[in-house]
């Protein structure tokens, strides 16, 4: 995945809390709708936003702390792709970098967390996270 291919990519950022999801939504798929890209994909990208969303709001920052999330979307030059791009300045986490959730297990034997990233890895065409400076950053490519 080549970000450096993205032709119009532009971003958002806001308070990391709950309060931003639906402007942060609101964002990303009208940006997505203008591509003329499958609506099934969108679909998609609103599920994996969602849950990327909601756990930068949950553990990227503190209890007492107040931080930021970035959103930043385009139309890559490859046809068919959408990248869309999360950014917090939260401790260090490769969310990608964690075994996927046992899901053959029953409930009451499930180690909690984990089924966020699978379901992002299988909604997405590609995933990649980096650190740099003080930001993590998620890159999720969705193709048809």
């Amino acid at each position: 995945m080549r970000p450096s291919s993205a032709e119009d990519v532009a971003g958002l950022s806001l308070p990391a809390d709950k309060s931003s999801l639906e402007p942060l939504r609101r964002f990303v798929l009208e940006r997505f709708e203008s591509t003329g890209l499958s609506p099934a994909l969108e679909l998609k990208i609103d599920l994996v936003l969602e849950e990327v969303l909601l756990n930068i709001f949950d553990y990227a920052y503190g209890p007492d702390q107040t931080g930021m999330v970035s959103v930043a979307c385009g139309q890559l030059a490859e046809e068919g792709r959408f990248l869309v791009r999360f950014t917090d300045q939260g401790p260090p986490f490769d969310p990608l970098s964690k075994p996927p959730p046992d899901v053959t297990l029953g409930m009451d034997e499930r180690v909690q967390g984990g089924l966020g990233i699978l379901l992002t890895k299988e909604m997405s065409a590609s995933q990649r996270y980096r650190r740099e400076g003080d930001s993590n950053i998620l890159e999720i490519v969705f193709a048809e």
